[in-house]
């Protein structure tokens, strides 16, 4: 399945590209119904639909043994195409990037919040929303029969004052300037001036809003931290750092204003020392709440089936309770096939996982190929599952056990994730190893604990605050080794930008790895030249051939003397 899921996924990020390519060059004044907004998707589909089916027969009438193989990686490379094409022209034929690319302005839209409410990356507004759109009513009529169906992704951009007005799930019809996106991932921006209106049309789920009572617990016992551990903590736990959270009630602040200058430079060492990924939720705090539902269930004897329904719900809850992102999806997805895996009582096969959740997510979501973090994700558990066993089992031989097993960790993640960071910016960590290691040991007992702080924080806020401050004293040790690290001025090199640098990554990397292989087997040969069992030639080694010699002479000596003694 490897193939397959690399042939989808550079197939999905070619049609993107091309089609953005292709979409710049259009006039933005085409209508909607025009007959050229839609030769170029028709064609596309058409083609691709033909070359599925000419290379699925001749793959049937071969007798090849890899024509079968070449046959599927085509046809999903094709199914990878045509959804790209169809998911960037639902996008384009949206009401809503109609009227932001034509004109632009004023609207007024029925949105659903579909993240929490954080900080502001613009100076001038307070707070920025991820919504998505549900009606739009372009030329601003005010009657519910102007607005017009959307689904649009849009992020909104809100002034201070209705920051706390916002809860994730609920539906609220806004008005303001819709416009292009002028950077990021969402190709919308709503902007809401202090003039426009806010107003709320429904509530959310339930669980929705339990959701958001547990996190505005938890934030609220880390504001009793030290700087350190209110804005680490929470980037541990749950992927936001603590500068980056708005509360929903500012009036239920305790603590000190925190120290916007401190926390942005920590937050740039921690970039520096090639840390950073541990402020974002991934495999690891789902692979270790699995162990504990697991190890629960085993000593209560729960039957396999409950007990992969129960690891199943732990990672629902899990997702539910974090902030949503791309690699989060990710280790979802995986852990829900790990889960199956375990209920059928079969062994479970990370490659083969992570396989089909690329294919199954870019399938259905093509928009992923583009992603950045779904990217790393991937890329570093792809690295973790092919060379973390052979790089600990070499690096075994010269280090202590468990140190060999972090640096084949930190070394293996970090072969596949490097090139992508080049393309998101073009440093290279040079301390990443040594900060991964210094960390390591503080990592798995600051998550659970920081984890086992968002359980109980709406309910024990004393338990959650003891628990809280044990998490933070792991964190305290990553800050310091960011701080030391990260501050070094040979701590990150520069190097070319763009597919130049991480095509000369990749080649240095498969350089290295010529070279350690070529090394390892011309150190295998002379060990299997030097050591010849029983029977055979010795070759031309005449220091082997000299020990033997002696060793048979002193058994022969030692013999000797032991029959003229009897």
């Amino acid at each position: 399945m490897l193939p397959v899921a690399l042939a989808l996924w550079a197939s999905s990020l070619a049609s993107h590209i091309a089609f953005d390519r292709w979409s710049g060059q259009q006039r933005i004044d085409i209508p909607a119904g025009s007959f050229g907004m839609t030769i170029l998707p028709i064609t596309v589909f058409a083609i691709m639909t033909v070359l599925t089916l000419a290379v699925l027969c001749a793959a049937f009438h071969t007798k090849a043994r890899w024509a079968g193989a070449i046959a599927v990686c085509l046809a999903m490379a094709c199914i990878g195409g045509i959804t790209a094409i169809a998911a960037d022209t639902a996008e384009w034929r949206d009401p809503a990037a109609i009227w932001a690319r034509n004109q632009g302005g004023l609207t007024q839209v029925h949105a659903t919040v579909s993240a929490p409410v954080m900080t502001s990356d613009q100076s001038e507004y307070g707070c920025r929303i991820d919504v998505r759109l549900n009606d739009i009513a372009p030329a601003m009529q005010g009657a519910d029969g102007g607005f017009r169906h959307s689904s649009a992704d849009v992020r909104v951009y809100a002034a201070e004052s209705y920051c706390s007005r916002f809860r994730r799930g609920a539906t609220y019809r806004l008005s303001g300037t819709l416009q292009e996106a002028e950077y990021g991932r969402m190709p919308l921006w709503l902007l809401l001036q202090g003039g426009d209106s806010v107003v709320r049309m429904a509530d959310g789920p339930p669980y929705r809003t339990a959701i958001e009572h547990m996190q505005q617990s938890f934030f609220l016992i880390t504001e009793q931290l030290s700087d350190q551990g209110r804005v680490l903590v929470p980037g541990l736990t749950m992927g936001v750092l603590g500068q980056d959270y708005v509360s929903v009630s500012p009036s239920d602040h305790i603590g000190s204003p925190l120290d916007d200058t401190y926390a942005a430079t920590l937050e740039e060492r921690f970039r520096r020392s090639g840390i950073m990924h541990l402020m974002a939720v991934s495999g690891g705090h789902f692979i270790m709440l699995a162990e504990a539902v697991r190890r629960l269930c085993r000593r209560w004897l729960i039957c396999r089936q409950l007990s992969a329904g129960a690891v199943a719900g732990a990672y629902l809850v899990l997702a539910l309770l974090v902030y949503p992102s791309d690699s989060v999806t990710r280790a979802l997805i995986m852990g829900l096939i790990g889960a199956g895996a375990y209920a059928l009582g079969r062994r479970s096969q990370s490659l083969s996982a992570l396989c089909w959740t690329v294919t199954g997510t870019l399938i259905l979501e093509p928009k992923m190929s583009q992603s950045y973090g779904f990217a790393l994700s991937s890329a570093a558990v792809l690295g973790m599952v092919l060379f973390a066993g052979p790089i600990g089992k070499a690096l075994g031989r010269m280090l202590p056990e468990a140190l060999a097993q972090m640096v084949a960790m930190t070394v293996a993640a970090q072969l596949f994730t490097l090139p992508i960071q080049i393309l998101m910016e073009p440093e290279l960590p040079l301390l990443s190893i040594p900060a991964n290691i210094l960390v390591s040991p503080v990592v798995g007992f600051s998550t659970i604990t920081g984890l086992m702080a968002l359980a109980c924080a709406w309910c024990l806020p004393w338990l959650a605050g003891a628990l809280a401050w044990v998490a933070s004293a792991g964190t305290l040790v990553m800050e310091r080794v960011a701080m030391w690290l990260g501050g070094s001025t040979w701590s990150v090199m520069p190097w070319p930008d763009g597919i130049s640098g991480a095509v000369l990554v990749l080649l240095i990397e498969a350089a290295c790895m010529v070279i350690v292989m070529a090394v390892s087997r011309f150190a295998r040969h002379r060990t299997m030249q030097d050591i010849q069992p029983s029977g055979q030639r010795f070759g031309s080694s005449r220091r082997v051939r000299f020990a033997i010699w002696w060793q048979e002479t002193r058994r022969m000596l030692h013999m000797t003397a032991s029959d003229g003694s009897t």
